[in-house]
């Protein structure tokens, strides 16, 4: 048996739409439908797959959804998915540079007050040069918890993303791990074996279409 992940092999470019009425104005803030699913890159077994992610883009920013499911014990502020994104797609360097951001979001900021989401923006590990900070309280969040899990999204407006612009630069680098207190974690494609917290060349490919 390998000991490389089927993963590793793989060279990831997934088609991502772009949805113009997002974010929405009243209610849910975002709800991407299955088209914007990611699909499964880790090539493990469905039932280790317990939390889905879904993506969505327009000229005015980027949409991304949480929804975990299988928990059978109360969502915490220990829950936490954190979000990779190059706007330039680098594939040729192994450490991340100004274009390259970090996002850590949970679906409960306190135990006091279940209904509120939080984000932060994290510095990446022996980056050449650091994304400028975003300016949080443009970014707009929602979350529903749920007896078997949760839903969270997040919009993070384009003049918060260092260099996204679609119409010059039609990729983007991505990546994702969420972490679940009673769940464990679950990797976009490789997992901690892997640099994938610091080497760009190792996220997916996301094509902003139209």
């Amino acid at each position: 048996m390998s000991i490389i992940p089927h993963s590793f092999y793989f060279r990831h470019s997934i088609s991502v739409s772009e949805i113009k009425a997002i974010p929405r104005k009243r209610g849910q803030l975002l709800k991407l439908p299955e088209s914007a699913l990611i699909p499964d890159l880790s090539f493990k077994a469905k039932t280790a797959h317990w939390g889905e992610i879904r993506l969505s883009w327009n000229d005015n920013g980027l949409g991304i959804s949480l929804e975990v499911r299988q928990k059978q014990h109360p969502t915490t502020d220990a829950e936490y998915v954190q979000i990779w994104i190059d706007t330039r797609d680098t594939k040729t360097i192994h450490r991340a540079n100004r274009y390259c951001h970090l996002f850590k979001f949970r679906p409960v900021a306190n135990a006091q007050n279940p209904s509120q989401p939080d984000c932060v923006q994290l510095t990446i590990n022996r980056a050449q040069a650091d994304a400028p900070q975003s300016d949080l309280s443009k970014i707009q969040l929602w979350s529903k918890i749920k007896s078997t899990g949760y839903n969270l999204e997040a919009w993070i407006p384009a003049t918060e993303l260092t260099g996204f612009d679609p119409g010059s630069y039609p990729q983007m680098g991505f990546y994702y791990t969420i972490f679940d207190s009673e769940l464990g974690e679950q990797f976009m494609t490789v997992d901690h074996e892997f640099p994938v917290g610091q080497d760009p060349s190792l996220w997916a490919t996301m094509r902003l279409e139209a």
